[in-house]
């Protein structure tokens, strides 16, 4: 074997050998992080420690107390839910909507479709956004959608 051979083959083992490294360290970082997280979930979901009380009457505060609370966290997390349906339920009712005027006006296909609303979106455009075929929302602040439903 030449030098430049017995080089090349040198190197190419150094690049080998360090994939071999970088992928142990990878699969490491990701075990490591795997169990952080597991960690985490664990501390954040374990049971809470209570104070110890003898007395019967504060105990049985304490426990009115405590299911005020869940009561008044599950009361929060359905107000939340039934917001989060009637927002999903407003915007298919829009989809379907905007998919009935699609179709009305004679798009069939879903590219055909989606070359209309871009077309619409292009017409509601300023020069410069035409310009440039980008939209800059900070400016213009919250986007009014309603007139696309």
């Amino acid at each position: 074997m030449s030098k430049k051979q017995k080089e090349r083959k040198k190197k190419l083992r150094e690049v080998v050998a360090k994939k071999r490294v970088l992928a142990r360290r990878k699969s490491l970082r990701k075990q490591t992080s795997e169990q952080l997280l597991e960690s985490r979930l664990e501390k954040k979901f374990r049971n809470k420690i209570e104070p110890i009380v003898k007395d019967q009457e504060k105990q049985k505060i304490m426990q009115e107390q405590k299911n005020q609370r869940i009561l008044s966290k599950l009361e929060k997390n359905a107000e939340i839910l039934k917001a989060l349906e009637e927002q999903y339920e407003k915007e298919m009712n829009c989809k379907k909507e905007i998919n009935k005027k699609l179709e009305e006006e004679g798009n069939s296909t879903l590219k055909e479709k989606l070359d209309a609303l871009d077309k619409k979106a292009r017409e509601n455009m300023t020069e410069s956004e035409k310009e440039t075929g980008m939209v800059d929302l900070t400016k213009s602040g919250p986007q009014d959608f309603s007139n696309y439903c």
